[in-house]
């Protein structure tokens, strides 16, 4: 039962602060959404920033791509980029609603903005800088900045996803298969050896 009712608040409050903001939904709203009273949110979670923290925890990411890079990539540098930049934005597509709560409050919210970067971003940056340091070292890469290209690779991936969420009818919209093509030819044509 507890975890029923735990899933509720997270679902009602994830549904609210997509809809409305982080500061614009109070635990009694969240409480109303959820069908429980507002004792019983306040029982799992101290807080509404607790709920929040726990929406984030719930929606990460890494411990996927963890399990990507350990035991899932091929060592074909083409077919392992399309694989991780199309989990990437299926990722952030499915947690879209942890991004616009998040960029609706961000003057409030810079320190779970922090935390998303600390706990998700800097963690796959570094998963993804790894990679490219085993490619280096069996001759597949150039000898390049890790760390750099890392982040183009990233950046570029979630400059596309956040133009597809704040846009409804952006012109990349139907184009995911096709950047992702793009991204990874030109990427790995300043990279490959």
């Amino acid at each position: 039962m507890k975890k029923d009712t735990k899933d509720k608040i997270l679902a009602a409050a994830t549904s609210l602060m997509t809809e409305r903001g982080y500061s614009n939904v109070s635990v009694k709203d969240i409480a109303l959404t959820a069908g429980v009273s507002e004792m019983t949110v306040f029982r799992h979670f101290e807080t509404k920033m607790g709920i929040l923290q726990a929406v984030l925890d719930r929606h990460s990411y890494i411990p996927y791509f963890e399990q990507l890079f350990a035991q899932d990539l091929s060592g074909n540098l083409v077919n392992d980029l399309q694989q991780i930049a199309n989990a990437y934005l299926a990722f952030m597509e499915k947690n879209k609603a942890i991004f616009l709560i998040t960029t609706q409050d961000r003057s409030i919210l810079s320190g779970v903005m922090d935390l998303i970067s600390d706990n998700q971003t800097k963690q796959l940056l570094k998963l993804l800088e790894g990679y490219f340091q085993a490619q280096i070292e069996q001759g597949k890469m150039k000898d390049i900045d890790t760390n750099g290209q890392a982040t183009v690779f990233l950046t570029s991936l979630f400059g596309f996803f956040v133009s597809n969420a704040l846009w409804d009818e952006h012109f990349l919209k139907k184009q995911k298969e096709s950047f992702v093509h793009h991204l990874v030819a030109t990427f790995v044509g300043g990279v490959c050896i």
